[in-house]
């Protein structure tokens, strides 16, 4: 089942339906885009910098310790 934008929603509904409030369709909008990115992997290439971030990391504190 596929479901509608919230713009094509809102286009296509009846004239005499009542009016939707704008800042829903923002809302609507901003929750799906941020879905959209939470549900999107992390590059291959950020995790490694990470990874080497973390390892200097521990590195550094390793030769700090008394």
């Amino acid at each position: 089942m596929q479901s509608n934008s919230p713009e094509e929603e809102y286009l296509s509904r009846d004239p005499d339906s009542p009016a939707i409030d704008p800042n829903t369709l923002v809302v609507r909008v901003l929750r799906d885009l941020y879905v959209s990115v939470q549900e999107e992997a992390i590059p291959q290439h950020l995790l490694e910098l990470l990874e080497r971030l973390d390892n200097a990391e521990n590195s550094t504190s390793n030769t700090e310790a008394p």
